[in-house]
């Protein structure tokens, strides 16, 4: 039986480069937008990788149904990277928690009806999720996002900020793979999250270009030296999903250059500058 591998917000970025780190079986790479989507399959087909691509909306339960159903009629549903999501100022605070976590949970589940034994599930969170503290008030929505109000719930913790949404979402994303880990080791299957640090994809190289005094200070402050690659996270995921792996669920693998140990610093020096 074929391997399928869907990656969500594959057309680009952390995602497309994920896809092309799959030699096995199918690659499905998803997304909203159909020309990206169409151009990364040239690419992967380019490199000798079978893919094709699906348009879908991640924060779409449906669209989620109808994904992973498709991928099983392929064959087995091997690996799932969930790198589609939206950042800080991209959308409202709802709809980026819609997004980033009320989507993953839809993915999650909708995988979990058709994973087998080796099936992998890989959460792409951030290492922003780090930077919230553990709080009953809100980590029990985070866990449960599809409970009655909890995004409403988050959205008024968070005052309707979407930057901060961000964070939460990503803190969420974390706990869901420690949530699920149970019922996913009952198929005989994983599910982890991953946290990239800053990465230089399309959009962060913008970010550097509209705030370079800060996105150098961020570098200067990561232990590593540098500011990390698409690559850095694709050998990371590939870790992750093979099966010598097999020990690994439930846990969150932070890719960020050692820059998560200096967040606490970071913040003492951010708040001192705005004194």
């Amino acid at each position: 039986m074929k391997n399928v591998h869907i990656v969500t917000g594959g057309g680009s970025g952390i995602g497309l480069d994920t896809a092309k780190s799959f030699k096995d079986g199918i690659v499905i790479i998803t997304g909203r937008n159909e020309e990206g989507l169409k151009a990364a399959v040239v690419e992967l087909k380019a490199a000798g990788i079978e893919a094709e691509y699906r348009v879908s909306d991640v924060s779409s339960r449906q669209a989620n149904k109808d994904l992973v159903q498709y991928a099983a009629t392929l064959g087995k549903v091997k690996t799932v990277v969930n790198s589609a999501g939206v950042s800080g100022g991209q959308a409202s605070a709802k709809k980026t928690l819609e997004i980033d976590l009320l989507g993953a949970e839809y993915l999650v589940e909708e995988v979990l009806e058709v994973a087998q034994e080796n099936t992998v599930v890989i959460l792409i969170a951030s290492m922003m999720g780090n930077v919230v503290p553990d709080n009953e008030a809100y980590d029990n929505f985070l866990k449960n996002p599809q409970s009655e109000g909890a995004i409403d719930a988050i959205v008024q913790v968070v005052k309707d900020e979407s930057d901060i949404a961000y964070n939460f979402a990503k803190k969420g994303v974390q706990m869901l793979a420690k949530k699920w880990a149970t019922k996913y080791g009952e198929k005989g299957a994983r599910i982890v999250s991953l946290s990239p640090g800053i990465i230089m994809t399309p959009m962060s190289e913008q970010a550097a270009a509209d705030h370079p005094e800060q996105m150098a200070f961020m570098k200067q402050m990561t232990p590593s030296g540098r500011n990390g690659n698409p690559d850095d996270i694709s050998h990371a995921v590939m870790f992750l999903a093979d099966d010598k792996s097999s020990f690994l669920t439930g846990i969150d693998l932070t890719v960020d250059g050692g820059l998560t140990n200096r967040l606490p610093e970071i913040a003492k020096i951010m708040a001192a500058q705005e004194k």
